[in-house]
C-alpha cells in the first residue's frame, strides 16, 4: 500500500475518532476546501433539508445534532473497512441517546473519497426506517 493511501486510511479513522470527541477544528482540519457530504439513500430527509452541504454546513450541522440533540453518541469501531484507490468504506454502527434519553444505535455505510490526503467527498448511507422512526419520535416528544 503508498504512503498516500496509508494516509488515506488513517485519515478515515481519525474522521471518527474526532466525531467521537467533538473535535471540530481537527475535523474540519481532515476535509478539502471544495468538500461536499451527502446523507443517503435520496429518500431521507436531512436534518437541514439539503441534498448536499459544503464543509462549513456539514461541520456545523454535525455540531448542532450532536451538541443538541444527543447526550452523548460513540460512533463505534467499523465492522467492515474497503480501503481502494482513494476511497475509503466504513460499515459502522452508532450507540448513543438523545437529551431526552431514547437509545441511538443507527447503522451506516460511510464513503471517503479522497484528494490525496484530504477528504473530498462523503456520502453517509443510514438505515433510513431508523432515523426516521427516531427522529420522528424525538419531534412527538418535544411537541
Amino acid at each position: 500500500m503508498s504512503d498516500i493511501h496509508t494516509k488515506q486510511l488513517e485519515n478515515a479513522h481519525a474522521f471518527i475518532k474526532h466525531l467521537n470527541a467533538l473535535d471540530w477544528d481537527s475535523l474540519a482540519d481532515l476535509l478539502a476546501p471544495n468538500f461536499k457530504h451527502q446523507y443517503l439513500p435520496s429518500t431521507i430527509i436531512p436534518p437541514d433539508g439539503k441534498d448536499d452541504r459544503g464543509k462549513e454546513d456539514f461541520v456545523n450541522n454535525l455540531k448542532v445534532t450532536l451538541e443538541n440533540v444527543f447526550d452523548k453518541v460513540t460512533y463505534l469501531p467499523p465492522i467492515d473497512v474497503i480501503h481502494g484507490s482513494n476511497a475509503v468504506v466504513f460499515h459502522l454502527k452508532s450507540d448513543g441517546a438523545s437529551k431526552s434519553g431514547r437509545k441511538y444505535n443507527n447503522e451506516y455505510m460511510v464513503t471517503f473519497h479522497f484528494d490525496g490526503e484530504k477528504i473530498i467527498k462523503l456520502n453517509e448511507f443510514v438505515d433510513s426506517k431508523y432515523s426516521k422512526d427516531f427522529f420522528g419520535a424525538l419531534r412527538a416528544e418535544s411537541s
